[in-house]
């Protein structure tokens, strides 16, 4: 879409995902857990898709469980920890995504402790405090593979390796699953993720996991091994899973190519702004870069973006419109005069040369007039 430079908060849905929707809804399909011949062949549509997106994240199809997104993949997992037999906690950075420090904090009014590893200037957590948290007791770590604020990428050598043995990892890879290698094992117990950032519908998502790892907590039939009850979106799984093979398929080249028009968008920037920074890492998401400019508010720039046809963002699409900076750019350690002033663009397979050239320009005018009429 020209101008549109919001990927981390929804991606614009993939034709070939469309085209295969219409022919899942289409079709005379049953139920899959029917056994007649319209049940049979919409397991055969819900396997297809199963396979496809375990192919993409490294895992075994029966691994996969489908969800409505990674919102709902991480409740399912955290509250499936807590509710296991023991003394466990929860371990999480203060940087994580709502979904995650949310129903952290709903656990730990339940007696599940919630304990929280802060994070450095680099978006490092302390490992330290990881290390002593599961060293304590069987505890569930959740942080995300991918930031889609600011774009750092876990360290995965040096998280598992702060692990204890007994206890789990939970990986929110909704940012990066698609973008960035993932895969499910080498410690990596869990995954959560949502097809709407990598080209899929909107309202379906998958939890991977290793087999038996959580507890149930919903009731219901014995539908994705009786983690989520309920008949599945048929529609929004095979959509998913189209949009996981054109992924798996095109994902080394399309990183190269979005690094290139990050790194072109910055150094076009930087060169025509003064007192801009940049908190996106330069080894970041290949598609973002998150900067902050002085003395003119983000909301400033969204609207005066918006009237001319460039969609931004400020930070997550979940947190848009609180009142009080993103709690990542606090947690970085951003500088107080910058933090009102964060503006994340992330681009994806839509998104041309040509196209950043131009929301350069305009961004450059917006800041401009902006300062001029303060």
């Amino acid at each position: 879409m020209q101008g549109y430079f919001d990927y981390n908060a929804t991606t614009p849905t993939r034709p070939e995902v469309i085209e295969a929707m219409a022919e899942a809804m289409s079709e005379p399909l049953g139920n899959p857990s029917s056994m007649h011949t319209h049940g049979r062949r919409a397991r055969h549509y819900l396997d297809q898709a199963r396979e496809r997106l375990a192919h993409l994240v490294g895992a075994k199809p029966r691994q996969i469980v489908f969800t409505s997104g990674a919102t709902e993949s991480n409740n399912i997992a955290m509250r499936g920890f807590a509710a296991l037999a023991g003394e466990r906690a929860i371990v999480t950075t203060n940087i994580e995504h709502v979904s995650v420090l949310a129903t952290a904090k709903d656990l730990a009014t339940k007696g599940t402790p919630h304990i929280v590893a802060n994070v450095d200037g680099r978006g490092i957590p302390d490992m330290e405090a990881i290390r002593r948290a599961t060293d304590a007791r069987p505890c569930l770590v959740v942080t995300a593979w991918a930031n889609g604020e600011s774009g750092h990428i876990a360290d995965m050598d040096a998280l598992t390796a702060a692990v204890a043995e007994s206890s789990m990892l939970l990986m929110d890879a909704a940012q990066a699953v698609g973008r960035i290698p993932t895969r499910l094992g080498n410690r990596v117990d869990m995954m959560s993720l949502s097809a709407h950032k990598f080209g899929g519908p909107r309202g379906i998502g998958a939890l991977a996991l290793a087999d038996d790892v959580i507890a149930r907590t919903s009731t219901g039939g014995p539908q994705e091994r009786n983690l989520r009850p309920g008949t599945e979106n048929l529609p929004g799984i095979v959509g998913m899973g189209v949009a996981a093979e054109l992924r798996r398929r095109e994902m080394n080249g399309e990183a190269q190519r979005l690094v290139r028009l990050r790194d072109r968008t910055w150094q076009r920037l930087s060169g025509a702004l003064n007192d801009v920074i940049r908190l996106s890492p330069e080894n970041g998401l290949p598609n973002t870069l998150t900067i902050a400019v002085g003395n003119v508010g983000s909301d400033v720039i969204l609207a005066g973006l918006d009237l001319v046809g460039f969609s931004v963002s400020a930070g997550s699409a979940c947190a848009a419109g609180a009142p009080e900076p993103s709690h990542v750019a606090i947690g970085l350690g951003v500088d107080d005069r910058y933090l009102r002033n964060v503006i994340r663009i992330s681009s994806g397979c839509g998104t041309t040369e040509d196209d950043t050239d131009r929301l350069v320009e305009a961004l450059t005018q917006v800041v401009a007039r902006a300062r001029k009429a303060a």
